[in-house]
């Protein structure tokens, strides 16, 4: 049976897919480009992907596609410092004179692009960071209290491709000792990203537009070739929870009142509609599928600008 035969006034001879199409015209191919130009595989050396300044000849360890020139007096190291969020990351290690170091690219789980067991939230004034330069390079340097009475110095750099944390363990911070490390950074496939209130959501931005893009053009294809009301209810579900995973990786990122906010809100928006249109779709109700269906060709639409504008944002 024909996903939509039993609806009243029903599209002759059509298949469900045609109707579908109707409702969402190009906007859905326009996403799908934005999206794979935007965030599709990164190559690697782009422009900005090395820290432009003059990094020393010193040894090099690497945490995944970061690459680190360690500064004058510090030496690679087999093992290191456990460090909260640091788990099952590939990470690198390293010693200062007092320190032990720990380096790796990680997720991006919160707006001060710290891992959430570092990350202090409820207590504003603390959770304040410097700004640490090297060149044109920016970076967040937190300072925050460790077990057995050691004080952690964390670096963070947004990136494409995740944070790059440097962590230093010492028993007494050196001032900007643990930034040294920015002067050797480097990223293969990647980019180092602008310092701001968003910095975090552009960190997580391509990987969750990637993951959603991919997800995404499989379903709407599945769905323009389902002929059964409840393959086709199924699918249009399946959309829905495409873009609640983008929402939920993006939500913790974004700050309220923000045009990050803004786009995650879009992202829930369309898992709403979609999950409208799978109820229109299962009861056979035309007029509920046409209103979904234009409700979700205006909000893709006004995703598709938003990524645009985040993909000039991180250009910049």
């Amino acid at each position: 049976m024909s996903a939509f035969g039993n609806v009243t006034g029903a599209v002759q001879g059509r298949h469900p897919a045609s109707l579908l199409l109707v409702g969402l015209p190009l906007f859905a191919a326009l996403l799908g480009v934005v999206l794979a130009l935007a965030f599709g595989k990164p190559t690697a050396d782009k422009p900005h992907a090395t820290a432009p300044v003059a990094a020393s000849s010193g040894p090099v360890v690497s945490a995944g596609a970061l690459r680190v020139t360690l500064p004058e007096g510090w030496t690679p190291a087999r093992t290191g410092p456990k460090i909260p969020g640091f788990e099952g990351a590939h990470a690198a290690f390293a010693r200062t004179y007092d320190s032990d170091v720990a380096i790796a690219l990680l997720p991006a789980r919160s707006p001060s692009l710290l891992p959430p067991g570092l990350d202090v939230a409820t207590n504003p004034a603390s959770a304040r960071p410097r700004v640490q330069r090297a060149g044109t390079l920016r970076a967040y340097d937190y300072v925050r209290p460790e077990k057995g009475q050691r004080v952690l110095d964390l670096v963070v750099v947004p990136t494409t491709l995740g944070v790059a944390t440097i962590a230093c363990s010492s028993a007494v911070v050196a001032p900007d000792e643990c930034a040294q490390a920015l002067r050797g950074l480097h990223l293969t496939g990647g980019t180092f990203l602008p310092l701001s209130a968003e910095s975090a959501f552009l960190a997580g931005l391509p990987d969750a537009m990637r993951t959603l893009g991919a997800q995404r053009l499989r379903l709407r294809t599945r769905l323009t070739r389902a002929g059964l009301v409840a393959g086709a209810a199924r699918t249009a579900y399946r959309l829905a929870g495409t873009y609640g995973t983008a929402h939920r990786a993006l939500r913790p990122l974004a700050a309220p009142h923000s045009d990050a906010r803004s786009t995650v809100i879009l992202l829930r928006r369309l898992r709403s509609r979609y999950f409208t249109l799978a109820a229109a779709i299962r009861a056979r109700d035309r007029g509920a599928f046409k209103a979904a269906a234009r409700s979700i060709a205006t909000n893709e639409q006004r995703l598709a600008a938003r990524v645009e504008a985040w993909q000039r944002a991180m250009a910049r």
